[in-house]
């Protein structure tokens, strides 16, 4: 359950703004990606950091084009606290050279996070490019979702906003996940981000006989047989249906299939790499509570 509080009347150059709080902190998910360079980025690897703030980015987006600077500054800053800024796109339309290519007009100087299945901002929730989410890495709990922050404006007789501070703050000398703050905020249209896997298998769920039980028949059967390696044989529905949540678990934070080789770095014939189509599929078929029918 979420609480409103009253409505606010800041102005923001992009609109109108309203803030939450949460009765609880909002979870998410472990997860693996790889940046531009091919480095991975684990989010519970982050633990040794107070948090990590996401900013979601499109190359399309003039809201992310304005605000490059700001970016570093926001690093500048938070780093010393131990806080790592990292950009994440998963924009559909972007790929890994069109991203390397934006990287280095703008000069970024920050990681880009290529999260070309959309699953890790739908676990985070992003809806557009601007977005900022700060996560507390020990906890896989989001402290903020909203606005990069504002400056005060008209010589400080408007006051800025310090949410990705603050939501910093919370986490000092507190044993506790602190409660998630979300600030709605408009964006546009440029930074709109769209879900067209998402948005298809919400109105029709991957059938398990001729869409999931394939891929994990050709990805996952060689291993996970009676007597094979794997930790349980995927020789029936239920046992498949059982062991959903660690199955979601192993795909987004990459440990399986194993022998995952970033394809834009190197190329290797004994290479595990599954399809986005593939992973998207699974994922959204576990989400929906992995029917049988």
């Amino acid at each position: 359950m979420m609480k409103k509080f009253s409505a606010l009347t800041l102005l923001f150059s992009l609109g109108f703004v309203s803030l939450q709080a949460g009765a609880e902190p909002e979870r998410v998910g472990d997860f693996n990606l790889i940046d531009q360079e091919g480095n991975a980025h684990q989010l519970s690897k982050y633990a040794y950091q107070n948090a990590v703030v996401f900013i979601s980015q499109a190359n399309s987006c003039s809201l992310n084009q304005k605000d490059f600077t700001e970016y570093k500054v926001l690093k500048t800053k938070m780093e010393p606290l131990g806080v790592s800024i990292v950009l994440l796109n998963a924009s559909h339309q972007d790929d890994v050279e069109s991203i390397r290519k934006m990287h280095d007009i703008f000069n970024i100087e920050l990681p880009v996070l290529l999260d070309d299945t959309q699953l890790v901002a739908e676990n985070l929730k992003i809806s557009k490019a601007g977005e900022i989410v700060v996560v507390d890495p020990k906890r896989l709990s989001v402290l903020y979702r909203g606005p990069l922050d504002t400056p005060p404006r008209g010589g400080g007789r408007v006051p800025g906003t310090t949410y990705i501070a603050d939501a910093v703050k919370a986490t000092e000398g507190d044993t506790r996940a602190v409660d998630t703050v979300v600030v709605d905020f408009e964006a546009p249209a440029d930074c709109q981000l769209e879900f067209p896997a998402r948005e298809m298998h919400a109105e029709n769920v991957p059938d398990y006989a001729t869409e999931v039980a394939p891929i994990l028949i050709e990805q996952c059967a060689v291993c996970h047989v009676e007597g094979g390696i794997g930790p349980f044989a995927m020789n029936s529905h239920q046992m498949i249906q059982g062991w959903s949540p660690m199955i979601r678990e192993v795909l987004l934070t990459k440990r399986m299939p194993p022998a995952q080789v970033d394809p834009s770095i190197r190329h290797f014939e004994n290479a595990r790499n599954m399809s986005v189509k593939d992973v998207q599929t699974l994922v959204h078929w576990i989400d929906a509570g992995a029917p049988r029918e």
